[in-house]
């Protein structure tokens, strides 16, 4: 995903000098093609990510969009303040973009796992959450977003993920995307895991004739609440995925919306739980083992909807 989104912005770039692109000495075999052809508008400002957020302050202070990049724990968590203060306060038009999304990083460990992020930046005013599926949608998302000139944090993940989209669709910020239609169960997703989610609507059907709709939410932040409520209408079970904690993530959200709406409903939250991950592995294997790859998605629906008869 992260090199149809850097493509995109070199695209870009070719035909807006205005565009400047940071990172904090991250980009190898990935943004060497920006550096050597617009070297004038690439600052590599080291190991200094807080600095790199005051620098992309400053040049969208004096007229230039701005794309920072790095790893999202460094560059939301270490970060925070001056995204809160230089960025959202001054509503400018610089977007952070994240690598590593969920557990992309495995084989790193906890340092580079990213499940707070949704939850630390959905809290400030200004920001937008984009969070692609695929990079068809990580495409069009950063064409969509050319000419919003506001605060956005892009969570994408590291590698090659499976491709949701056969084709280009009509992109909109926040309007959610229906990737499957089903009549019994409405499950909200966002991001990579998608297709994980997509596996398990598969199997619910040829196993247990479970009709799942599946909704993918690309856009955290603005959601459209009205498409929400229409999506929840005589669903039975209504389910939230995400490579993300369960506090404060899509799940809570959907939860916020319910409650903030006097709807009555329950809803099953799949995602991690309240702990730190101590183990180490790739991206498969950890959603195994923390029941977060298709089956696992698939299991815990079957649990719930047992304990609910």
């Amino acid at each position: 995903m992260r090199n149809a989104v850097i493509n995109e912005i070199y695209k870009l770039m070719k035909n807006d000098e205005r565009i400047y692109f940071l990172t904090g000495d991250l980009g190898f075999h990935v943004l060497e093609k920006i550096e050597k052809d617009f070297s004038k508008r690439f600052i590599n400002v080291g190991i200094a990510e807080q600095n790199m957020i005051g620098i992309a302050a400053g040049l969208a202070l004096s007229g230039k969009k701005v794309y920072v990049y790095s790893i999202i724990p460094f560059v939301t968590m270490r970060c925070f303040e001056q995204i809160r203060d230089d960025l959202c306060y001054h509503d400018l038009d610089v977007t952070i973009i994240g690598v590593g999304s969920g557990l992309s990083y495995g084989i790193l460990s906890g340092t580079h796992f990213a499940l707070e992020d949704i939850a630390i930046l959905r809290s400030l005013p200004n920001m937008t959450i984009f969070s692609p599926a695929d990079e068809i949608e990580a495409s069009q998302g950063i064409r969509a977003f050319n000419n919003y000139a506001h605060p956005i944090y892009m969570r994408i993940g590291k590698s090659i993920e499976p491709q949701i989209y056969k084709d280009s669709y009509e992109f909109r910020i926040g309007k959610s995307v229906v990737l499957k239609k089903g009549k019994d169960i409405v499950i909200f997703t966002t991001g990579s895991i998608s297709h994980e989610v997509l596996k398990s609507a598969h199997l619910l059907k040829i196993q247990n004739n479970i009709d799942v709709m599946v909704i993918n939410i690309h856009t955290i932040k603005p959601l459209e609440i009205k498409r929400i409520k229409e999506f929840i209408k005589d669903k039975k079970i209504i389910v939230s995925v995400e490579e993300h904690g369960l506090i404060g993530g899509l799940g809570s959200i959907i939860l916020e919306i319910f409650s903030d709406n006097y709807i009555n409903r329950n809803i099953l939250r799949i995602g991690t739980k309240d702990h730190f991950i101590k183990e180490i592995g790739t991206q498969a294997y950890l959603r195994k083992i923390l029941h977060l790859d298709a089956n696992g998605i698939y299991d815990q629906i079957i649990n719930y909807l047992h304990n609910e008869k």
